[in-house]
């Protein structure tokens, strides 16, 4: 978990990277259609090898690069952290230790405009249209949906009151069950925010969370005392709402260099006052962030 104070270092660095408009989530697949003048089903696959039947309110299920290289994205994360990947038509899955755990799509930017590269994250919600309602309420934007999306389920992309962008998702095959983290694997999620306590009261109602935790002016939101998610006040930093995902590794000062050797940057390098030194946040060689951080199993 990345404090504040160390953000601020790493503002020239982060500020211009910005956030795409993510609405190409689900209009993605009709580039890959012969007769775009009819409108095809949505047909993201599921997010799941094997159908679970079990959903879990509040967890993040799932995580999709929007880049505008792929191949180049490919290359970057099967170096730094041994992804491997499975194209079909403009979709792009990605296995880490052969389990399922995320997936690409190519974004095609406007003329003269440069695409900025971001993951969106997926949460699981009980009622994707019942939530909606919610976004609307309080004056959040429905940017896509809800949309039924074959394998995938029932879906919306939407923006908080902030402008940061999630996709709330009722998986048809179930989530992902819950399991440590390994190396290579998603471990966090945090949410930038400039008003931390609306955006609790937001996501609380969104995910279910039934309790939180404060740790050092970091709010983690839990489900049956598990921790889903954070939220990181960052009202006095000029940077823009948005939720960064975690990727667990085994060696921080390894990774880093791969990162480095692969066309990212490490924006903010680790510090013993950063959960005893054991986080960094890199950007990939697409703009993407990303938190990496060393995490024994037991630990906080």
């Amino acid at each position: 978990m990345i404090k504040r104070s160390v953000l601020g270092s790493m503002k020239v660095s982060v500020i211009g990277i910005g956030m795409l408009t993510a609405s190409l989530w689900f209009t993605g697949c009709a580039n890959i259609t012969e007769t775009p003048q009819k409108k095809e089903p949505q047909s993201l696959p599921s997010i799941t090898s094997t159908v679970t039947g079990e959903w879990h309110q509040g967890k993040f299920v799932w995580h999709d690069l929007l880049t505008d290289d792929v191949k180049a994205a490919q290359k970057f994360y099967g170096d730094v952290f041994g992804w491997t990947f499975k194209t079909k038509r403009a979709y792009t899955q990605i296995f880490n230790q052969k389990n399922l755990i995320g997936g690409m799509m190519e974004i095609k930017p406007g003329e003269e405009k440069k695409a900025q590269a971001v993951w969106l994250p997926t949460v699981s919600v009980t009622d994707v249209d019942k939530s909606i309602r919610y976004v609307k309420f309080k004056k959040g934007e429905v940017l896509k949906g809800p949309v039924d999306m074959q394998a995938r389920g029932r879906g919306a992309l939407v923006s908080d009151p902030q402008g940061a962008q999630i996709v709330l998702l009722h998986a048809k095959d179930g989530d992902p069950k819950d399991m440590t983290p390994q190396a290579g694997d998603w471990l966090w999620n945090e949410l930038w925010s400039n008003t931390p306590k609306e955006s609790y009261t937001f996501y609380r109602h969104i995910g279910g969370y039934d309790n939180s935790e404060m740790k050092d002016e970091y709010r983690i939101l839990k489900q049956k005392e598990k921790w889903r998610a954070g939220i990181r006040d960052i009202s006095k930093e000029e940077l823009k709402a948005r939720w960064v995902p975690a990727i667990r590794v085994s060696d921080l000062k390894e990774t880093m260099s791969k990162v480095k050797s692969s066309g990212g940057e490490v924006l903010v390098t680790p510090h013993k006052e950063l959960a005893g030194g054991d986080v960094a946040l890199i950007a990939d060689n697409t703009g993407a962030l990303v938190i990496i951080q060393y995490w024994e199993e037991g630990g906080e």
